[in-house]
């Protein structure tokens, strides 16, 4: 069967839509947030009870910035592509801004349509996901760290991305206790995200590999993500 061909400037945007919408899906679902969005919408929450002039996607890309700084520590090397992933991390921000904007519109009341939004927000991150490491523009900060911590130190990016996954999930459930004493914002289905979401991840790449075959279609611009 002949592939089709996927442009890798396309999978850029595509994740970062996806991933917008994964987070605001699973918001609105209310059975919690993906490990990867966790520890920033925590943070809201608890900002929330101050202000709400910050918003979700401002606290995501802040922190990436953070990841951006520990990854370079790990690997012992700071490259020009790792400024690139901060703008992409701006980017990301900006969609889930305007993607928790676009979901307040559907409702949610029912247990039904709650447990939908939820597998709809699984679906969009891993596939956000798999479109990152399909790329060669610099991803969001947690796809870049995954990324580069497997390459650098040759491991499976799977399993890297599943432990880096529950990493975050520990981090969330300590800020939680921190401020509110207790779970908001985070249950069950961080915890399914955080044993599922290296499986879906996996599992759609294959589907998308075996269907597509990735090129980049600005040959000039990739150049400036190779340093």
């Amino acid at each position: 069967m002949k592939k089709r061909t996927f442009y890798a400037e396309i999978a850029y945007v595509l994740a970062i839509i996806a991933l917008g919408f994964g987070v605001a899906f699973a918001a609105k679902a209310g059975f919690g947030v993906s490990m990867i969005a966790a520890p920033a919408y925590t943070i809201h929450l608890k900002l929330l009870e101050y202000t709400d002039a910050i918003t979700l996607g401002t606290i995501e890309y802040i922190l990436q910035g953070i990841v951006i700084i520990i990854l370079s520590l790990f690997v012992g090397r700071f490259k020009i592509s790792y400024l690139f992933s901060f703008v992409t991390a701006v980017f990301s921000g900006l969609a889930i801004d305007f993607a928790v904007w676009a979901v307040a519109f559907i409702p949610a009341e029912s247990f039904i349509m709650r447990a939908v939004l939820f597998c709809v927000s699984l679906l969009c991150c891993a596939f956000g996901v798999s479109c990152f490491f399909h790329t060669y523009v610099a991803p969001a900060a947690h796809e870049l760290f995954v990324k580069e911590f497997a390459l650098h130190h040759k491991k499976d990016i799977n399993k890297t991305k599943s432990i880096y996954d529950i990493t975050l999930c520990v981090i969330s459930i300590v800020l939680n206790l921190i401020f509110f004493g207790g779970f908001v914002g985070i249950g069950l289905g961080t915890v399914i995200t955080a044993l599922v979401n290296g499986l879906l991840i996996a599992r759609i790449t294959v589907i998308l590999e075996k269907h597509f075959e990735f090129k980049t279609g600005l040959p000039k611009l990739e150049k400036y993500f190779e340093k």
